[in-house]
């Protein structure tokens, strides 16, 4: 059996430890990334890395340690490819095509054209409160008017907006 301090330059006892519980942090690292290929590489690479460590100190429990590198290497993992999931969404979306692009600018140039077709406060109120995102106490300072008048003209905006642009979106 193994002694609880083990000068890392101890190569054979390390191997024997991780032929002895290789199942064991590979099960341990299965509990967060559950995509046992990439457990067994990550399980692996840890032992590398302490068989190519230079002994500057020894470690006191070793499988402690190991159990310990196994757990923080699966949560690194995990955050890396959360990281990764994110860039591929983000390159998605803000990589149109062109034609996604000539969509867009077409249906913003209708929007725009619907838009002037409301009446003055209304386009106010619905530049303030849809474009801008104002919240409708802001957009009522702003323009004297109360909250109760703010909805109404967001009401009669929508209405119109939907009826100059029901065959856009057909």
């Amino acid at each position: 059996m193994l002694g609880n301090n083990l000068k890392i330059n101890n190569q054979p006892e390390i191997e024997a430890m991780f032929l002895k519980h290789y199942q064991e942090w590979c099960l341990l690292s299965y509990s967060y990334i559950e995509n046992m290929s990439e457990v067994e590489d990550m399980v692996q690479d840890v032992f590398v890395k302490i068989l190519r460590r230079k002994p500057k100190n020894e470690i006191l429990d070793l499988k402690n340690y190991i159990s310990t590198a196994v757990k923080n290497n699966s949560l690194k993992r995990i955050k890396r490819n959360r990281k990764l999931e994110k860039l591929e969404n983000s390159n998605v979306i803000s990589s149109p095509s062109y034609e996604e692009y000539l969509i867009e600018t077409e249906t913003k140039i209708k929007v725009q054209k619907a838009m002037e077709v409301l009446p003055e406060q209304s386009k106010k109120v619905f530049q303030l409160c849809v474009l801008d995102g104002e919240k409708y106490q802001n957009a009522a300072d702003s323009l004297g008017i109360s909250i109760n008048t703010v909805k109404f003209h967001l009401k009669k905006s929508f209405k119109i907006l939907r009826l100059a642009l029901r065959n856009t979106y057909a």
